[in-house]
């Protein structure tokens, strides 16, 4: 057994979607993530004598991922916030960040916050700038990473962003369109979120930033990605002298992109996507039929069963079904692992879907074909079987077809309960490389690739049926 096998891992989650320069994809290896919060992680875990372990994750949720036991700790710049607090506790802080504000380098009327009153200022949501802006009575617009944010400055859609200093320091330090307004200002700590009742990880964690506090790792990573300033003083041992390092800070400017790798890793992504598509669309098709029946020809209670779950899945959003799926069912004991809830959960929204394509497709059969099977002495379920449901196949799978398609594009809702698939590969290389324009063509032709020879076979197969069909009216007409 290696060491590295014997050490007990230290799992701890992130969102690297935007994450940059806390945990982000490397752009010049993009199966590999980096960061300063990665460095730090790394560090810690070798002080606390285990192997890190990083399970990507969704900003939105890493409080609910944390507490449903989906990893150890929250390495995010997450701030002890009061509701946070009241669901999970804190480190120690391992950094005191300050917020900047960010404005077009041609503005000349904004200097603070002050000035922002009549004017729209992005920011990234349930933050400490967040926060601020509400207090402040200022306008302002949430976004899910700070690309966006910044993105939209540069396209004048907005006025400002107040963001987090290490996130400034990253994205506007280089930028040629962008400045800083004025000086950092408010004051926050980052700390490591862990469960309530992980009492002895907490004592481990907080040990293990005293010691690569004390030793200077902590100084010399934050140095090397230009995030070292007078603030974290605060957070050092005075008897421990300042070292000073000369690492050089990462600029992302001047990596190249590694478009094999980039490639690479987007097809293991659409593999993700086929699977949870595939898998998603048998369990509709099962389910839909039955639901189709019962609501078709059950008796009352039966279809009345079967019409509140068709409304249930159709009136509510795909979103929100995964998300109690997800976060909901652990708490009567039923935790499924997230590729499994997008399938099932994909699978139940699309069976109602699906049903209702079949009850039209048995509906448009004319009485006459039961009546004329009954007159062959056939059984019910015979002439459904050998009648019935195929002149309905028929008729029904155009519209399967068109849902099968839809599915591929709605796994991108996976990204929600930390389902790593195409869309979500988009987002992380192109946050993290700039390449919007050219990844979002190869991913487009990736999605392109698995619906269209769905399309072509499903057309194949429509005229193969239809054939058929002309087949059988040319013998009946020879019979008569």
């Amino acid at each position: 057994m290696t060491l590295a096998s014997a050490q007990k891992a230290l799992r701890w989650g992130a969102d690297p979607s935007g994450g940059a320069p806390y945990v982000f994809n490397d752009p010049n290896h993009p199966d590999r993530y980096i960061g300063y919060e990665k460095e730090m992680v790394d560090a810690l875990a070798t002080a606390m004598d285990r192997q890190p372990e990083f399970v990507p994750s969704d900003w939105e949720t890493l409080v609910s991922s944390l507490q449903r036991g989906s990893f150890d700790v929250i390495v995010n710049g997450l701030e002890p916030t009061a509701d946070r607090q009241r669901q999970i506790q804190f480190s120690k802080p391992y950094y005191i960040f300050q917020l900047a504000l960010t404005v077009r380098k041609d503005e000349q009327q904004i200097h603070t916050l002050a000035d922002c009153h009549n004017r729209v200022v992005g920011t990234l949501g349930n933050t400490a700038a967040s926060r601020l802006l509400q207090k402040e009575g200022v306008p302002f617009r949430g976004y899910a990473d700070p690309v966006a944010a910044y993105r939209d400055l540069e396209l004048k859609r907005i006025d400002g962003v107040l963001m987090d200093v290490p996130a400034e320091v990253f994205y506007v330090s280089k930028s040629t369109t962008l400045k800083r307004a004025g000086e950092p200002f408010f004051r926050g700590t980052y700390n490591i979120g862990l469960r309530k009742g992980d009492d002895a990880l907490k004592a481990e964690v907080d040990a293990a930033i005293d010691k690569i506090t004390s030793n200077g790792t902590l100084e010399q990573i934050l140095r090397k990605w230009g995030l070292w300033n007078d603030a974290q003083v605060e957070l050092q041992n005075p008897r421990r002298s300042s070292q000073q390092t000369n690492d050089a800070g990462y600029d992302i400017t001047s990596v190249s992109f590694n478009w094999r790798e980039a490639v690479w890793r987007l097809t293991r992504a659409a593999a993700v996507t086929v699977l949870v598509a595939f898998g998603s669309m048998v369990i509709a098709l099962v389910l839909g039929m039955p639901l189709a029946i019962g609501q078709w020809k059950g008796p009352r209670w039966l279809s009345s069963l079967c019409t509140i779950y068709v409304e249930f899945f159709r009136g509510t959003p795909v979103l929100v079904q995964l998300l109690f799926l997800y976060f909901g069912l652990p708490a009567i004991g039923l935790a499924m692992p997230g590729w499994l809830t997008a399938l099932v959960g994909l699978g139940l929204n699309y069976a109602a879907y699906e049903s209702q394509v079949y009850r039209a497709a048995l509906s448009a059969i004319p009485r006459g074909q039961w009546e004329a099977a009954y007159s062959l002495g056939m059984s019910s379920i015979l002439a459904f079987r050998r009648i019935i449901l195929p002149q309905a196949f028929r008729i029904a799978l155009p519209p399967m077809t068109n849902d099968f398609v839809s599915l591929f594009k709605d796994t991108s809702v996976a990204y929600a309960i930390s389902v790593w698939e195409l869309a979500t590969a988009y987002r992380e290389l192109a946050n993290a490389s700039g390449q919007f324009l050219l990844l979002g063509v190869a991913v487009s032709l990736f999605y392109l690739a698995m619906s269209l020879p769905m399309a072509h076979l499903a057309r194949r197969l429509e005229k193969r049926l239809e054939r058929g069909k002309a087949i059988e009216a040319v013998e009946a007409e020879q019979a008569a």
